[in-house]
């Protein structure tokens, strides 16, 4: 019976462990020949694929919020609570605004200087020279769309019951340790890894390693995928919506799968990353969000475990 339960999960897994297996054999072949850095659809993914950690820490910081307004807190806890959570969310939007907002100037810094759309320094060493609109539009989007989050978030809210507002407490805090959780281990994986990017050996493939091969700290960060992680993380979601809302739960698995899949298959396109380095990024994000949300005690398909 459990396994039947698990069937979901299993499936997924075995998937991604043969993308992994696959990609051990012919990472190398497969960016070779799909690799396009003048790609649309790889290029729209990587500016705004990242948008998911900053949406679901918002979600929280505004959860936080509303259960200190209902608790018995002495005010200088509830005035606490208040001003951390809303620095916090307005940082998660300020920073998620700002990641996007650096990649569509990159994108369009490069078709001035005809070079391929996608291009792009993705660890950072590059120097780029920002435009006077951008800090202007960066401040403007932010607080629109904080502003927005916070009225969507509020009639969200304002009907939870106190029990509700429990069991949504609990999932802020599963959000918080999930992101911060999977992208440390990417972020500490991508050091320890080594391994070149594809779009760094189109000239010359002499220095391309397996993925199960570690390189050390070198300055490239191939292994494992950021975005592929990130993006993965929209299956975190469904854990916000009640769970007698089955339905409403597995379309959004579904749709935060579909986007997933999309952003991985992306960065391999645009020559980021290879087919293993999307296929463990996406396994680390998944299998955060099983252990968290097996803590929770709750399916994303909307079941209470017993």
């Amino acid at each position: 019976m459990n396994f039947v339960k698990e069937k979901r999960e299993i499936v997924t897994l075995v998937c991604l462990g043969l993308l992994l297996l696959i990609g051990g054999v012919w990472d190398k072949q497969i960016s070779q020949g799909i690799m396009d850095q003048g790609s649309l659809f790889g290029t729209f993914f990587q500016n705004y694929g990242l948008i998911f950690p900053g949406i679901i820490i918002f979600l929280s910081t505004q959860i936080f919020i509303y259960y200190a307004k209902q608790s018995n807190l002495p005010s200088f806890a509830k005035g606490s609570i208040y001003f951390i959570a809303i620095i916090a969310g307005f940082y998660q939007i300020w920073q998620m605004i700002k990641i996007m907002l650096f990649y569509t100037v990159t994108s369009l810094n490069n078709k001035q200087n005809n070079q391929p759309i996608g291009a792009a320094n993705n660890d950072g060493s590059a120097t780029i020279n920002f435009p006077q609109w951008f800090f202007p539009a960066l401040v403007i989007l932010s607080l629109l769309v904080f502003i927005i989050g916070c009225g969507l978030c509020g009639y969200w809210l304002k009907e939870k019951t106190h029990q509700e507002m429990r069991g949504l407490l609990m999932v802020g805090l599963g959000a918080i340790i999930v992101v911060y959780t999977a992208n440390t281990l990417v972020d500490v994986m991508k050091g320890f890894w080594g391994r070149f990017r594809p779009y760094e050996l189109q000239s010359n493939w002499s220095d391309y390693t397996s993925w199960w091969q570690i390189n050390g700290a070198n300055g490239h960060k191939s292994f494992p995928s950021g975005h592929s992680e990130q993006a993965w993380l929209g299956l975190y979601l469904p854990l916000f919506v009640e769970p007698l809302k089955k339905k409403k739960r597995q379309r959004i698995v579904f749709l935060a799968s579909l986007f997933g899949c999309l952003v991985a298959w992306s960065r391999v396109r645009i020559g980021a990353h290879f087919l293993s380095d999307v296929a463990v990024g996406s396994i680390i994000a998944i299998m955060v969000i099983y252990v968290v949300s097996r803590l929770l005690n709750q399916r994303l398909d909307g079941e209470i475990l017993s």
